[in-house]
């Protein structure tokens, strides 16, 4: 365990199977039976009242145990499990510094006879509920639905004393097949899209309207243009109508979003983050005041930063606790000379630009190299510094995408460079992207412990998720990433069908281990059915391709197109039925269009 990733771990020596003591360990269940019962507060928050059933359930299936749960008003039993901030800490002389331990850090200790979980009320002690099932007694939860719960006669665990406070403030891997409220809580991640109720301790919230490109919306050309053009961006010595941008060292500019800003942290005292924040196109301001600033600075963020420091001075002074958040996006991105983000704001650096295929900080391309300065930049100036990384191709959601391998690498390199917050963005609009779940399951498992091996996590996911199939399909994953680093492919999140990183032979071998997956599956309905919605993202790259084939008469590669009019019914099948609604982030064509235009396109003609 690194020192650089603030987890701190005191002194563990392990858990295993198992009683009241034994030889310097606690047998919390053995033959279906236990002396231990679960102890908390009358007044526990909602997320520690949910860890006691949580860890009541899955200690029953584990064992076949019912532990009770009972208040910390009753009688102390002689084996207990202590949970949360209760009367028993003091009863039985353990202090613990909950300060320090924030919302989210928390402590595993074993006591004499008793086992104390114990951490910030908000998710850490919840968060220590599931520490104990993961990293100790082997549980996972891979998707919703799936999960691995192990079967242990006799339950044992030895001294413990631990204490983990995480590294990342903000854990988000944005995709649809991840939102389920129980997954996320369960795989310690407080995603802004998960469906996180009181029960999981809630989660990092942006206020409604708030959570990216929201110039438009502070400062409504449609409400302000025809009266003060002079608030909007001046491109070509014209002020810009419509989508375009503030001009953000105008005063009246400042007051409106200043204003804004604080009507909704009024009005959402729940939520954390408000977004101050350039809309998605470029348009910036090119007044002499806003490029006064930026060529005083080097850099367009100059005037951005100007507005949002003092929206944010005037947001600390009524709401101390809350924070706001802009984009070093595209021409916001390189960090500027002196001013400095306010305590308040929160940096959150885009890398949309980058090469996927290969490790920011080690590959080549131009793109990554000048990310990679931006972000060292930034962690020098920044106290809150986020990162919104990129992990799908937006274009062709199906599309095979090989950046599993970059996920760990990049979530480490971001917090070595002083990152608080990672928002992951996936395929977030449909379900059953490109081995999304697989994909969201790896994600969360790096943003929570950034050192979990990453053939651990894929491993176990595709024995899980993929039964059998499992082999043939990590040979897939692996002859997809070999290639690009073999061959120094870059890919962007908008590569192609055509994109060099796929061939023609390529997806020929991955044909035949989808098959083979399929036949380790035939007798297995619902993994079955998994194996063949990952399989469609190989079916599409060779329809597509196919197409592109078939455009060139007899010159086109036959083979390929033979593959793609024997694939085409079974993928466009399967696509009809596995839930998938987005093609790309578009949403264009239609899936039902799609499959007619392939049928029609790929159809022999008689």
């Amino acid at each position: 365990m690194h020192a650089r990733l603030s987890f701190v771990l005191v002194a563990l020596v392990g858990m295993l199977p198992a009683a009241p003591a034994r030889g310097g360990e606690l047998v919390l269940a053995e033959g279906g039976r236990t002396a231990f019962q679960i102890v908390l507060a009358d007044d526990a928050s909602p997320s520690t009242k949910y860890a006691a059933s949580e860890l009541q359930s899955f200690l029953e299936q584990i064992t076949g145990a019912k532990l009770p749960i009972v208040s910390d008003k009753e009688p102390a039993g002689p084996h207990e499990i202590v949970l949360g901030n209760n009367a028993r800490l003091k009863a039985l002389g353990v202090a613990i510094d909950f300060g320090a331990l924030g919302l989210e850090g928390y402590v595993l200790r074993t006591s004499g006879p008793h086992l104390i979980i114990a951490g910030g009320a908000q998710r850490g002690t919840l968060y220590g509920v599931y520490g104990l099932l993961e990293d100790h007694l082997g549980c996972r939860w891979f998707a919703p639905g799936v999960s691995r719960i192990p079967k242990m006669p006799r339950l044992a665990i030895k001294d413990l004393n631990e204490t983990k406070i995480p590294v990342l403030e903000y854990r988000e891997p944005f995709t649809m097949d991840c939102f389920d409220g129980d997954w996320c809580a369960r795989n310690r991640v407080n995603s802004s899209a998960g469906r996180l109720e009181a029960r999981h301790g809630g989660k990092i919230r942006f206020g409604d309207g708030f959570f990216c490109h929201t110039f438009a919306g502070l400062v409504p050309p449609e409400k302000y243009f025809k009266e003060h053009p002079e608030y909007f961006s001046l491109v070509g010595g014209k002020r810009q109508d419509g989508y375009a941008q503030l001009c953000c060292t105008n005063e009246d500019v400042i007051r409106l979003c200043t204003e804004g800003v604080l009507a909704a942290m009024k009005a959402q005292p729940d939520a954390f983050v408000f977004s101050v924040s350039q809309n998605d196109t470029d348009k910036h301001c090119e007044c002499d005041k806003c490029q006064a600033l930026a060529r005083q600075e080097d850099s367009q963020m100059a005037p951005v930063l100007h507005l949002v420091n003092r929206v944010a001075e005037a947001a600390e002074k009524q709401f101390p606790d809350k924070a706001v958040e802009t984009l070093a996006y595209q021409w916001t991105r390189r960090p500027p000379k002196t001013m400095r983000p306010r305590p308040n704001v929160i940096i959150r650096l885009c890398s949309i630009e980058c090469c996927f295929s290969h490790p920011l900080a080690t590959c080549d391309s131009a793109a990554n190299k000048a990310f990679v300065a931006d972000l060292k930049g930034w962690a020098k100036v920044s106290k809150r510094l986020w990162v919104w990384d990129y992990v799908t191709d937006f274009s062709h959601y199906l599309l095979p995408f090989p950046n599993q391998r970059v996920r760990n690498d990049n979530i480490r390199l971001f917090i070595e460079n002083n990152v608080k917050g990672i928002f992951e963005q996936d395929t977030y609009n449909t379900p059953q992207g490109e081995l999304s779940a697989l994909g969201g399951y790896m994600t969360a498992k790096f943003l929570w412990n950034p050192d979990y091996d990453e053939n651990v996590a894929m491993n176990e996911f595709l024995e899980a998720y993929y039964g059998k199939a499992a082999g043939p399909i990590r040979k897939y994953i692996d002859l997809l990433h070999d290639r690009v680093e073999r061959e120094n492919i870059h890919v962007v999140i908008w590569a192609p069908p055509s994109s060099r990183h796929l061939s023609n032979e390529l997806l020929t071998a991955a044909d035949g281990l989808w098959d083979e997956a399929e036949k380790q599956t035939a007798d297995q309905p619902e993994t079955l059915r998994r194996v063949r919605i990952a399989r469609m993202s190989v079916d599409y790259a060779i329809v597509e391709r196919a197409l592109a084939e078939l455009g060139r008469g007899k010159e086109g590669d036959q083979n390929l197109i033979a593959l793609a009019r024997r694939r085409m019914q079974p993928f466009l099948d399967t696509l009809a039925t596995s839930g998938l609604t987005h093609l790309n982030e578009g949403g264009r064509p239609k899936i039902d269009e799609y499959r007619t235009r392939v049928t029609t396109a790929l159809t022999p003609k008689p």
